[in-house]
């Protein structure tokens, strides 16, 4: 029984050691054929950053979790049980190689950071396959690499070619060209095969849906030290935002005031009064008609007021009141009937405003402004009766009712805050015993405080 399990054993042995022979020939050929594929490297260096031919080495924590990386391929991993990463580094005085570390994965994962970071200069490495029994079986030819330095980027000013100023007003004209300077401020990646280049975004400060803005560059310095980028200004709504500026390896510039730009409005909210004359024109039904006589009612005022305090670069939003007071009166043959219509609505109010560039100037001038508004109020018949000889008077009618308001209006200004303004509404009321739908022209004045 002995002698058997002996033979077994040695049995088990042989296989191993013949397949170790057949991997160990195959994977001689595999490595060979990707030094053959890239001279210096044949992608066996890594860096996340970086093109294969480039590492990093800056004390920075965020950045150094993705710096130098080795990773290599493995056609059969399942026969490998880990491998040796052996690296050294260039003597450059006496022109030799001496050994820096060594380095062992854990399992078959052909990925290995070289921890602790090594420092900028010249280095080559070699990798050894272990067996599944533990054997070192292929050793792979030396690859050469580079470690360069890592330069963060410093954003020290940051200003607008129009206003010379880091804060935009979007009530004033903006190409949306902006001034920077720092250091470190290298190119843009232009092919996969550059080791140094920076990456540039511009980052609100918003936390709910943050806007990230790629711009144009116009503009590079020789010195790196100064940059012209663009963005698209109907891109940039109102806040504050950072310039952010990434090197090769990771290395961002600081978040602060240095590289900040707010978008805003010169007035944080407006708030519009107008008033004037509106002539309501009763569309249904026709009990009005029947018992006044007339379906136009020229005896009118209007009053508007909105607060804006919502705005943004495609329009603002705010809250409104609207009213109107319409004398009814008529004559018969025998009596007349008189009374008061009154309507009053909370709106909900949006705006678009259109400025005029003034000539050569950057400033602007408000010219316009188109309004919707739309909302829900009251409707009322107030002291209406008949009036008959002799100073008989039948009892008052007094009905509010529920109504809703939809409408535009169209704002001319004549100065900075003085406008003229056309208004059309049209209101709905649900009364029980009748359908009632009007529309008011208005002709109003109004000024912005």
């Amino acid at each position: 029984m002995e002698i058997r399990k002996s033979f077994l054993l040695l049995f088990a042995f042989i296989l191993i050691f013949s397949h170790s022979i057949f991997s160990s020939e195959k994977n001689r050929k595999k490595d060979s054929s990707i030094a053959e594929q890239d001279g210096k490297i044949a992608g066996n260096v890594q860096n996340v950053n970086h093109s294969d031919d480039a590492n990093i080495a800056v004390e920075d924590e965020d950045a150094e979790e993705n710096w130098q990386f080795l990773e290599w391929e493995e056609e059969e991993p399942e026969f490998v049980l880990n491998y040796e990463v052996i690296v050294e580094c260039l003597n450059e005085s006496k022109k030799q190689y001496f050994e820096l570390r060594r380095l062992k994965t854990e399992s078959n994962v052909t990925k290995i950071q070289i921890n602790p970071l090594l420092e900028p200069g010249f280095y080559r490495y070699k990798i050894i396959t272990y067996n599944l029994i533990g054997l070192a079986e292929v050793e792979s030819d030396w690859f050469e690499f580079e470690i360069k330095k890592a330069f963060r980027p410093e954003i020290n000013d940051i200003s607008s070619a129009v206003s010379r100023s880091s804060t935009i007003f979007l009530e004033e004209m903006n190409n949306g060209i902006f001034n920077i300077s720092g250091k470190n401020l290298f190119k843009v990646r232009e092919s996969p095969d550059d080791t140094v280049f920076t990456s540039y975004v511009l980052e609100s400060q918003k936390k709910l849906n943050p806007i990230h803005l790629v711009p144009k560059i116009l503009e590079y310095d020789n010195r790196y030290r100064h940059l012209k980028i663009q963005f698209d200004i109907n891109e940039l709504e109102t806040g504050t935002y950072n310039l952010v500026a990434t090197d090769a390896s990771g290395l961002k510039s600081m978040l602060d005031k240095k590289n900040e730009i707010t978008v805003k409005f010169k007035k944080r909210f407006d708030f519009d009064v107008s008033g004037g004359y509106t002539c309501p024109v009763i569309l249904y039904d026709n009990t009005i008609n029947e018992y006044l006589g007339s379906k136009i009612w020229p005896l009118s005022l209007a009053a508007r007021m909105s607060f804006i305090p919502f705005k943004e670069s495609f329009g603002y939003f705010g809250l409104g009141f609207a009213g109107s007071y319409t004398r009814m009166a008529a004559s018969f043959a025998g009596y007349d009937i008189e009374g008061k219509l009154i309507t009053g609505h909370v709106l909900a109010v949006y705006q678009i405003p259109i400025r005029k560039r003034i000539k050569n100037s950057a400033h602007t001038r408000h010219v316009m402004t188109l309004e919707l508004h739309g909302g829900a109020g009251i409707t009322a018949f107030s002291e209406l009766k008949f009036l008959f000889p002799h100073g008989i008077e039948s009892p008052v009618l007094n009905s509010t009712n529920l109504s809703v308001l939809a409408g535009g209006a169209v704002q001319l200004y004549l100065s900075n805050r003085l406008y003229s303004e056309v208004a059309l509404d049209y209101i709905s009321a649900f009364i029980s015993d009748m359908a009632f739908g009007m529309i008011e022209p208005q002709l109003s004045i109004g000024w912005q405080f």
